[in-house]
């Protein structure tokens, strides 16, 4: 029997007040690390049906578990720790969450201000904790029992939802001070005994509705900006769409279609009546999918990389959504032509552009801004040569794969450990609805170059804001939290898989206790190269020993006995057959499973020369000669 009272005394109201106004206001999942002095937040939260909690004791494992559940749903997520060093070990989390724009609702457990800055034990300066990589910091101030400051803490409430959602979006940081008694023991006249008959209101709220609240509307760009830029469309046949990793407006009513799910086609569109091709990568939310996919170019890194093929290419215009892409000759190719403008789509406004070209910062949703523009554009007849050669350049790069895939060495990749391979054959394996999580360094990069277009939705996520390693195992988790939870509710199969390198797999390992702890569908295909096998494609790798010490770190871990250790299946394929049969077991399990894929970092170095170099001389020959590419025709 729970002995949980919420009018026990100023700390378990206060904490219950602020808990269900975020239920109210649409906050379904909670990501709660142990601790003594947020004692009153997770007996709230814990005691709330109407919110999901997740426990899970490693507060750096727990902040990106809730990075993952946020990506994944859409929806903000809120999260709990005890005070001290507990909220520090949120920090790189939230850094994650400011850089890829997701919403995270951080609530901190602090020491009341007497006991700050005289030594007490596990207490630090956590004003303004993580700087600015919050949208909002609010010091709530200990719990007082008035009218209205119990309004006030609702509208607190209310606010960080909003402030969390508004593009762009991220976390938000609110610190709550207690004075004990934090469990729930009675205390004498804490609580005014007609507190609730005079301030109803105050107390229990606006019955089942949110006591504030606040709606951001998508901005559109204005007639006369789509009007100029339409113009210039009309005169530019040479013009580039760059999609790198994309990030959609968060939601908390559920209601109506989301922007992400309107993005495909509505880019589609636009492409079409540009005649422009697209170079994008998974992340884009555009290269898998029922959508029109005829300007999209997968491959855009081998082709680009490439120069005889690039050296025929003068871009007029680029379009650009998203991050910048994942793979470099994108870029490559915007250094070489230095005074082509490009036009930059956001809905938040953030001037995220590295190469510094000429540019035009247009704020709007991309999926309506795409719509507005293709409408402006419906009399437009582009040329279509330009297009051609791009669609061409695509087939060539994805048929040279294949076939890379299917002859033997030298030449060929067949009975060989590829680790770009991992992408195409995944791509051939997930059903529509799957989710993909990616971890960085050098499997994002592949999964970039290697994922071929494909008719079955499957969403790609990645953590690309700061592009660090660390909270991979725990972000992907989270994302399949959240697909489990979705598929429940709409009785559809969503299964998850992380393709993860050893070194991002071991650095986040403790994340393994709550996918057992959860029992989360999770396949975890774990590329083992023993060690930072991006760094051989880098001059770095010449270095010899010190290269060696310091940069390839070789571990020597055993990863079926880690696994062991957690209770996680995990399985080592001897050949491609066995790796795809044993995806498909993977995805049908009800928990998680390792697969993992034994790779050597230099043969992989070598392995990637020879699919470049096996592109590029089916495009020198498919290209020849110098000059550039015809517009006309």
């Amino acid at each position: 029997m729970s002995r949980w009272n919420e009018r026990a005394n100023r700390n378990t109201l206060w904490s219950s007040v602020f808990v269900e106004e975020l239920r109210r206001g649409g906050v379904e999942c909670v990501c709660i690390s142990p601790g003594s002095r947020s004692t009153p937040l997770t007996m709230a939260f814990a005691m709330n049906a109407g919110i999901e909690a997740f426990t899970i004791i490693d507060e750096r494992s727990a902040a990106f578990f809730a990075l993952g559940l946020a990506k994944a749903s859409g929806r903000p997520v809120a999260l709990v720790c005890t005070s001290g060093t507990a909220a520090v070990n949120f920090h790189p989390a939230v850094v994650e969450a400011h850089q890829s724009e997701v919403p995270l609702i951080v609530l901190t457990a602090d020491r009341p201000p007497l006991l700050r800055d005289v030594g007490a034990a596990q207490t630090i300066d956590q004003l303004k904790l993580y700087g600015g990589a919050v949208r909002w910091f609010h010091e709530v101030g200990e719990p007082v029992m008035r009218e209205v400051d119990l309004r006030h803490l609702r509208g607190l409430a209310a606010r960080a939802i909003f402030t969390s959602c508004r593009a762009p979006a991220g976390a938000v940081h609110l610190n709550f001070p207690f004075r004990k008694p934090l469990e729930a023991q009675v205390v004498a006249d804490d609580i005014p005994a007609d507190l609730v008959e005079r301030y109803p209101l105050a107390v229990r709220g606006r019955e089942s509705a949110p006591f504030s609240q606040a709606t951001a509307a998508a901005p559109a760009a204005a007639p006369g900006v789509l009007q100029r830029l339409a113009e210039r469309i009309r005169a530019t046949p040479r013009g580039l769409i760059l999609c790198g990793p994309m990030t959609f407006p968060p939601t908390v009513d559920g209601n109506g279609r989301r922007a992400e799910e309107e993005w495909p086609e509505a880019l589609a569109g636009l492409a079409r009546r540009t005649g422009y091709p697209v170079l994008a990568e998974p992340p884009a939310g555009v290269v898998c999918g029922s959508h029109d996919t005829s300007h999209i170019v997968a491959h855009g890194e081998a082709i680009l990389r490439t120069r005889a093929f690039r050296e025929k290419l003068s871009p007029q215009l680029v379009l650009r959504f998203g991050a910048m892409p994942t793979n470099k000759h994108a870029e490559v190719l915007l250094d070489e032509h230095v005074a082509c403008p490009l036009v930059l789509v956001n809905d938040g406004g953030a001037w995220l552009e590295p190469t510094h070209h000429p540019t035009e910062l247009i704020c709007a949703e991309p999926a309506r801004f795409c719509s507005d523009l293709a409408e402006m554009l419906k009399a437009h007849r582009p040329a279509g040569a330009w297009l051609a050669a791009f669609q061409q350049a695509e087939r060539i790069a994805a048929g040279t794969l294949e076939e890379l895939y299917g002859q033997p060495a030298p030449r060929g990749l067949a009975g060989e450990w590829f680790e770009g391979r991992v992408f195409s054959e995944l791509a051939h394996l997930l059903p529509d609805g799957a989710v993909q999580f990616t971890a960085s360094s050098m499997p994002v990069r592949d999964l970039a170059a290697f994922t071929p277009v494909t008719a079955r939705r499957v969403r790609h996520l990645v953590n690309r804001g700061a592009n660090g390693i660390d909270g991979t195992l725990s972000t992907a988790l989270g994302a399949a939290a959240a697909a489990a939870r979705a598929a429940a509710q709409s009785a559809r199969v969503a299964p998850a898989v992380l393709v993860t390198g050893d070194l991002a797999f071991y650095h986040d390992a403790g994340g393994l206790l709550a996918a057992r702890q959860y029992a989360l569908p999770l396949t975890i295909v774990l590329i083992n190269n023993d060690g930072g096998g991006i760094f051989e494609m880098l001059p770095i790798a010449e270095y010899g020993e010190a290269y060696e010490t310091h940069f390839a770190t070789p571990h020597g871990i055993d990863f079926a006995a880690l696994c062991a250790a957690y209770g996680v299946p995990h399985v080592r394929p001897g050949d491609w057959g066995e790796f795809r049969a044993a995806v498909r077991d993977g995805l049908a399990a009800q928990g998680p499973r390792v697969i993992e894929v034994r790779t050597e970092r230099r043969l992989n170095r070598d392995q990637h020369r020879r699919v470049w170099d096996a592109v590029a001389a089916r495009l020198e020959a498919a290209f020849p000669g110098g000059g550039g590419i015809a517009i006309e025709g």
